[in-house]
């Protein structure tokens, strides 16, 4: 297991889904977790548990969106802990299925201000304080919608493009103080923001999944907790797919599968 044992680690969004089971697992690994969520109730329910469990966890209201919100909260973890060891910048929203010409300005700049800006701002100002101590690990959450782009969903796929661009070169600027940056692509993962496509396509979706079934937060959170760790230093500037394979299905599959013989291959 690894050892986070006095670590100080903030997670976005962390209120429900994935960012609850990176809040919980890190925790559980000795981590004193700060849950930030935009749901304040949802945040403090997490934490509770948390330390009904024995772990250490302080819930903060958060919207990743507003700078000034970020800076105050990361000035406010500073002055409670003295440090900060990790952030998982995991706070986002689904968005509406549209097409790319019926996508309003409105919807378009909110994607990319929780998402894009969100992610920047608590960056920015983590890296701040970890650069004191020469020392951090940082995850940012893109998506396989950054891998081929994503059907009636420009504007989520724009915005999880550009948290690459973003890790990629905060790698390069924050290398040198032992402050690692990495990003995690999940595909379909079950959670409060998924279920309602679930609904409509599980089936056909494991069906298409290598490993045959759909992600549960705690694969993700598995990967996080494998990134943080003090051990992984020499990993940055990596995203990491987290979809069971399904991002390696292609047309083609489907053909072969018609060719080949029945009970073998995928």
């Amino acid at each position: 297991m690894n050892d986070l044992t006095n670590q100080v680690a903030v997670i976005t969004g962390g209120g429900r889904g994935i960012g609850r089971s990176v809040a919980e697992k890190l925790a559980a690994q000795g981590a004193r977790v700060v849950v930030t969520d935009i749901d304040e109730a949802n945040a403090r329910s997490v934490a509770s548990t948390i330390e009904a469990s024995g772990g250490a966890a302080t819930p903060l209201r958060l919207d990743v969106s507003q700078s000034s919100a970020v800076t105050a909260l990361m000035s406010h973890v500073e002055e409670t802990f003295g440090r900060l060891d990790i952030l998982v910048n995991n706070a986002g929203i689904a968005g509406t299925p549209v097409w790319v010409d019926q996508i309003s300005d409105e919807d378009w700049t909110n994607m990319l201000n929780i998402h894009v800006n969100g992610s920047f701002y608590c960056l920015r100002e983590a890296a701040k304080i970890m650069k004191k101590h020469r020392y951090g690990r940082i995850i940012n959450f893109s998506s396989c919608a950054a891998v081929t782009g994503l059907a009636g969903m420009a504007h989520y796929a724009a915005a999880k493009y550009a948290i690459v661009g973003l890790t990629e070169t905060a790698a390069k600027d924050l290398g040198a103080y032992n402050i690692t940056v990495n990003a995690l692509k999940p595909g379909v993962i079950r959670s409060a923001l998924t279920e309602g496509f679930l609904d409509l396509a599980e089936g056909p979706l494991t069906e298409a999944t290598p490993i045959r079934q759909i992600g549960e937060p705690a694969d993700v959170a598995q990967m996080v907790a494998a990134l943080v760790s003090p051990a992984c230093g020499f990993v940055t500037g990596c995203s990491f797919i987290v979809d069971g394979g399904f991002h390696l299905v292609n047309k083609m599959d489907e053909t072969m599968m018609k060719i080949l013989p029945a009970g073998t291959g995928v």
